[in-house]
């Protein structure tokens, strides 16, 4: 099992226009989200053996990472060449990855945003989980972590980002991006969505087909 969630906090204060739109990151270890996710996986599969792959923030940056053309650039190229990179660590059947992923509107990952004109403050935690062959690393299974069923109307109704997020009070952004780290009700709203969108997806990723007879 190969976690991405990280230890990164993304403050995005979007102005009128996007290229008036203001990105910080600050780093979140003591939240531990990684350690989070592995405790969710492991819970979607009961009598399975689930190990954490580790892995270093440089061998994140570059490893097993291919060119692209960048007009044609894939994620998911990026992600399967990372498990092909680890897969000598630790070999295994199957290979889960949850890793960041963005929603149908500028936010990206885990962090908070802030809309313009007094407009609406959302905490989010948007989660891609991806299951490859072990062997072939051919992609099995692959789906974003939801919170609701991803329908029509449930994106209208209840995921406004296209991902799990909750609507925060205005003052609940934070003035500096490193206050974000000891508010209590960032950490733990961004865990709930973790917890509660990991638990509703994966099982269903994650389960085996029955032998055949």
């Amino acid at each position: 099992m190969i976690p991405i969630a990280g230890d990164l906090f993304m403050v995005e204060k979007f102005g009128p226009l996007t290229f008036l739109d203001k990105y910080t990151r600050t780093s979140v270890t003591a939240w531990a989200l990684d350690d989070l996710v592995v405790s969710r996986v492991r819970a979607a599969a009961p009598g399975s053996s689930i190990r954490r792959i580790p892995y270093t923030r440089e061998e994140l940056k570059s490893g097993g990472r291919q060119k692209q053309n960048p007009f044609f650039y894939r994620a998911a190229a990026d992600v399967r060449g990372f498990v092909q990179f680890l897969a000598p660590k630790v070999r295994c059947d199957r290979y889960v990855v949850v890793h960041r992923h963005g929603g149908t509107q500028r936010e990206y990952g885990i962090g908070i945003s802030q809309y313009p004109y007094n407009g609406p403050v959302h905490l989010f935690a948007m989660m891609y989980i991806r299951v490859y062959d072990g062997q072939t690393f051919e992609l099995i299974k692959e789906a974003p972590a939801m919170m609701t069923e991803d329908t029509y109307i449930e994106r209208v109704m209840h995921n406004p980002l296209g991902g799990p997020s909750t609507k925060l009070d205005r003052a609940m952004f934070p003035e500096k991006p490193t206050d974000a780290v000891n508010n209590p009700v960032l950490r733990d709203g961004v865990r709930t969505m973790l917890t509660k969108s990991l638990d509703k997806t994966l099982p269903a990723l994650l389960q085996r087909p029955p032998p055949s007879r």
